[in-house]
């Protein structure tokens, strides 16, 4: 006969922190002003939110088709550690993005479609990973720079390779957090 088979279930809360600063690349004429860049940063703490797991420093360089539509590519690295790898590791990632921002009464939409060349040290070959991220936010009354905010986000593999990414989706990112806009430039959020 056969003994069952148990698992432990694993229990860990996260904290994301997330940092966003952009403007316009060249100046302030409108023609000039629609080249933008973009700088982000990501970062995961795990263990009870008492360990730093990952972080991600991200620019982009954009151009704005429209007040709402905006193209871009940019380069990204990647720091993971512990828990969420045993052997923590660096990944390079190239990419390209459409994004749109769409305003409905006080609710602000958003959505993004990214295309990453993922270069990790721990292979050979070039992943191809497709990501499209939904999100909504809503300022909150009594706090005029304070906002919630929410989204998902799919994560596609385009094909497998060697350092264990395979074809198929590979997750899907949920979060829920509150965001502090510190100028038109700058935002900070937290969930």
């Amino acid at each position: 006969s056969l003994a069952p088979v148990t698992a432990a279930t694993v229990s860990d809360h996260n904290t994301w922190l997330y940092f966003s600063a952009s403007g316009p690349l060249l100046g302030r004429t409108p023609e000039v002003e629609r080249w933008r860049f973009t700088f982000d940063s990501p970062n995961r703490f795990a263990s009870d939110s008492r360990e730093y797991a990952q972080g991600t420093w991200r620019s982009t360089i954009g151009y704005s088709l429209s007040p709402n539509w905006n193209i871009g590519a940019g380069y990204g690295y990647s720091r993971t550690g512990e828990p969420y790898t045993r052997t923590p590791y660096g990944e390079h990632r190239p990419f390209q993005q459409l994004a749109w921002t769409e305003r409905a009464g006080a609710f602000t939409l958003k959505g993004r479609l990214r295309l990453e060349e993922r270069m990790p040290d721990t292979g050979d070959d070039l992943g191809l990973r497709l990501r499209q991220q939904l999100g909504v936010s809503h300022p909150l009354p009594l706090a005029k720079p304070l906002s919630w905010l929410a989204w998902g986000e799919v994560f596609l593999n385009l094909n497998t390779t060697d350092y264990g990414a395979r074809q198929g989706v590979d997750q899907y990112r949920g979060f829920a957090g509150l965001g502090w806009k510190w100028s038109e430039s700058m935002r900070s959020e937290a969930g």
